[in-house]
């Protein structure tokens, strides 16, 4: 990727352009299989900058996935608050809108349960940012089904399907699974008011 004049000067800058950079290498390549050197030369930045920023490869990838939960986070919450009649409808609008992430072009599911399962039982950064994630969800859809009978159960159900559907998607690289999980959520919903 080619630096602009005057980028490298830019510290906000360089540090998102490595950001992207290792986001693409890492969706690509995994975590464990990659080394400083191929995203430094993904980035157009030295090794020396990377740890400058970052301080090692754990935080680089601590960093990353940080950056990836709060898009989501903004990305739902934009779509719910986009969706007009009520919870029922901002539920159903959060599995409109990872519908249309299954059809990119690329999809490889979510990247913090990927980096989870890539920890293989560490407890580090990528199983605790991949906790955190799970309960963002569950928050949001207990938020949204404040008037259900148990909003609790429900959210949690909610998160299987999103979670699941999210994985076999990816692995069938299949984008119809999301107008599936979309009618398992009406079904879940139907049952929950």
């Amino acid at each position: 990727m080619p630096v602009k004049a005057g980028e490298r000067l830019d510290p906000e800058a360089t540090r998102a352009r490595i950001l992207t950079a290792a986001a693409d290498v890492f969706a690509r390549r995994g975590i464990h299989a990659t080394g400083i050197n191929e995203i430094a030369e993904a980035a157009g930045a030295s090794k020396l900058t990377i740890y400058r920023n970052f301080g090692s490869k754990d935080g680089l990838v601590e960093a990353v996935l940080t950056d990836r939960a709060q898009r989501v986070r903004a990305w739902h919450h934009e779509a719910v608050a986009g969706a007009e009649g009520g919870g029922r409808a901002q539920v159903l609008a959060v599995f409109d809108l990872v519908a249309t992430w299954y059809a990119e072009a690329g999809f490889r599911g979510c990247a913090l349960m990927n980096a989870a399962t890539e920890d293989r039982g560490y407890d580090g950064a990528p199983r605790r940012l991949a906790r955190e994630h799970l309960t963002f969800y569950r928050d949001l859809f207990r938020r949204l089904l404040s008037g259900a009978r148990d909003p609790e159960r429900t959210a949690r159900q909610l998160v299987v399907v999103l979670e699941g559907a999210t994985l076999v998607s990816a692995m069938d690289r299949d984008p119809g699974v999301g107008a599936e999980a979309r009618v398992i959520v009406e079904t879940l919903l139907d049952a929950a008011f």
